[in-house]
């Protein structure tokens, strides 16, 4: 078997080569028509089969094994953000204004797309298939469900994701057993009262008032209701209603989020907000709507064998050294998808590094990154994808 770290850190200039593309040339989520056209060329000078859809974007590329297995599917997202990139000389700066990868996924499709030339130069001491998928619209939180949806995953037999995170020093990763990332789900709320002049608000049934004592009810969710120890996090983002300084609103929109790791009591979410807010909305003379959306599930890798084969790809590929704890996160990705249909395992890479003063969290214009990891992020691809096709599981 080929030396998988002395070839990754070899692609280290195709690696950053193909960033500093990306990086200059951002798309919003389904809308990465351009990047998809780029990875489809990359992966077909590669020998690689690709595949394409009419109706989305994001490409799978496909290398079967000069021997029979099982099949591994590999994925970074390809999509940014709507941010205006902050300039500080760099010569591969966003080319399209307000668009930005400010969040780390030109890398992981530079890292995947180094692992599928790796890999595709090796395709004869292969036992089974890799698919390297590229996912539109991450940042929207639920797209990923498109490419479960047309049976991309039916073949899978596991499935590996990473983010590249700016809160973890270069040189060390994150891979552990359980709860990662939260989930992430929306809520609206329509509070409905009834208008009239503010110097008598008797005749009239205020919704802003109503509205925020709903607000801050629904805190009491969090510290009444649930269990203390379950994380729960309720925010309402934003209040929209009202027009005139001297004219009780009519009507009121809530909008916010909800996150949680637990799967069970996220189903009760709903039905505790809604009996909150039309509770409180009743005491002031309102109506209320709730409209709830279930948004990415929690992230949680439960597969103890695929974390043990990731953990060992680290420490191959970065050493004994690299792998560091990371507390669970209340963010969301939503590779946790994919991961109600294969199992699956998700990690982290660290890419912050002071002394380079690269140090900037995440959706930030001045997001950089370390790109002296890139190497560490395309070994771990590949290696991980060896081991589980190796594997007895």
């Amino acid at each position: 078997m080929f030396d998988v770290k002395q070839e990754a850190m070899a692609m280290q200039a195709y690696i950053t080569e193909e960033r500093h593309y990306l990086h200059a040339h951002p798309e919003l989520g389904t809308k990465e028509v351009n990047t998809t056209r780029h990875i489809a060329a990359e992966l077909q000078k590669m020998g690689i089969e690709v595949i394409t859809f009419k109706d989305i974007t994001g490409a799978i590329g496909v290398l079967k094994g000069a021997q029979p297995g099982k099949t591994v599917v590999l994925r970074a997202d390809i999509d940014a953000l709507p941010i205006q990139e902050n300039k500080h000389g760099q010569s591969y700066i966003s080319q399209n204004p307000g668009v930005m990868h400010a969040c780390g996924h030109d890398c992981h499709t530079a890292m995947l797309l180094g692992a599928a030339k790796i890999l595709s130069a090796h395709r004869e001491e292969i036992h089974g298939t890799i698919k390297f998928l590229f996912q539109m619209a991450e940042e929207i939180g639920t797209e990923s469900r498109h490419y479960v949806e047309n049976g991309s995953l039916d073949d899978a037999d596991a499935i590996y994701g990473m983010h590249i995170w700016s809160l973890m020093d270069s040189g060390t990763f994150n891979l552990e057993d359980g709860e990662r990332m939260a989930c992430s789900d929306r809520i609206t709320i329509k509070v409905k009262g009834k208008a009239c002049h503010g110097s008598a608000p008797q005749d009239g049934k205020d919704a802003i008032v109503a509205a925020s004592a709903i607000v801050m009810g629904l805190q009491t969710i969090v510290s009444r209701t649930n269990d203390p120890q379950n994380s729960l996090v309720v925010t309402v983002g934003a209040m929209n209603g009202g027009q005139q300084t001297n004219v009780l609103a009519e009507e009121v929109e809530l909008v916010g989020t909800v996150r949680t790791f637990n799967k069970e009591f996220r189903k009760q979410v709903p039905k505790l907000i809604e009996q909150k807010a039309e509770n409180i909305a009743k005491a002031y003379g309102c109506e209320v709507e709730c409209i709830y959306f279930f948004g990415p599930a929690p992230l949680i890798n439960d597969h103890k064998e695929l974390n043990d084969y990731a953990r060992a790809a680290v420490t191959q590929i970065m050493g004994d050294k690299a792998l560091i704890h990371l507390d669970k996160q209340m963010g969301a990705e939503d590779f946790s998808v994919y991961m109600d249909k294969v199992p699956g395992v998700f990690g982290f890479l660290g890419c912050g590094n002071k002394d380079k003063g690269i140090c900037c969290v995440h959706h930030h214009p001045d997001f950089e990154v370390d790109e002296d990891v890139f190497p560490y992020g395309t070994g771990i691809y590949v290696q991980f994808a060896l081991n589980f096709l190796g594997s007895k599981i």
